[in-house]
């Protein structure tokens, strides 16, 4: 030893005490509150006063309120709180006449579902004959239609299409923009169609045949039309079709003289 006094002091290290130590020490509480989440929840789903008592429809015109409450398809003893809004608002969707549902709750055991409809807007006759009501939106809205309501599209193709479908024919789709661009209406016009061409030819409720042929200057070619029968008099009602494809030089095509009854010919 050189006289010099070493000492030597032992320290003792503090470590930090982990997470999972600190909250050990907490276990209890967490499983107390844990269960009292999942004692809790289970009440409030089967709590008697949030099960389902009233469904309110509103918005309907020509659905069935029955029909809408069919699709949609609620238990009637299941929570109201929680229920699929956006599912039941789907099923509702499906309906051919509904275009929108929305799905609302009221405490404490009342469902709103509010439907927005759709509106028959034509008539569709495919080349099988059949004839369905259709929207602006080109669904079909339902089998059958009363061509005396409505403008007729005349398609050559079959469509085979269900209520409820869209059709994306795209011979449809540009007689229904045609006849838009003409501002047709059922009283004006009874139906819309191609000829082999595939040019427009339009017929008006008096039977009279406008041939417009392709889709340039359709409002100009139809402010012809009224003009040039006008002009013709009494002769327009033997009127059967107006050619107006060359708007400059217009023609007029004449239903043939009814023929001469036969005992008229004997008192000649």
């Amino acid at each position: 030893m050189t006289g010099r006094t070493q000492s030597y002091v032992k320290r003792a290290v503090r470590r930090k005490r982990s997470t999972l130590v600190r909250l050990r020490s907490f276990w209890i509480v967490g499983v107390f509150i844990t269960g009292l989440a999942v004692w809790g929840g289970i009440s409030f789903a089967t709590a008697p006063a949030f099960r389902l008592k009233k469904v309110d429809v509103t918005g309907l015109a020509r659905v069935p309120r029955d029909e809408v409450e069919r699709r949609a398809g609620i238990d009637r003893g299941q929570n109201v709180w929680l229920l699929d809004a956006r599912a039941i608002a789907a099923r509702v969707e499906a309906i051919p006449f509904v275009r929108s549902a929305s799905v609302r709750r009221l405490p404490p055991a009342t469902v709103v579902i509010e439907v927005t409809e759709r509106e028959p807007d034509a008539c569709v006759s495919d080349g099988s004959g059949r004839l369905q009501v259709i929207d602006r939106d080109l669904r079909v809205l339902e089998n059958g239609c009363d061509p005396a309501q409505f403008v007729t599209f005349r398609l050559q193709t079959p469509l085979a299409r269900a209520p409820g479908a869209f059709l994306d024919d795209p011979e449809l789709t540009k007689l229904e923009a045609d006849a838009h661009a003409l501002g047709a209406q059922p009283e004006r016009f009874s139906a819309f169609g191609d000829d082999a061409y595939g040019q427009l030819v339009a017929t008006r409720r008096d039977g009279v045949e406008i041939y417009f042929g392709d889709d340039v200057d359709l409002g100009r070619k139809e402010n012809l039309i009224g003009p040039i029968l006008a002009a013709l008099g009494p002769r327009a009602s033997r009127v059967r079709a107006l050619d107006v494809r060359a708007p400059a030089t217009p023609v007029v095509e004449y239903r043939p003289p009814p023929a001469p009854h036969p005992h008229a010919l004997d008192r000649l």
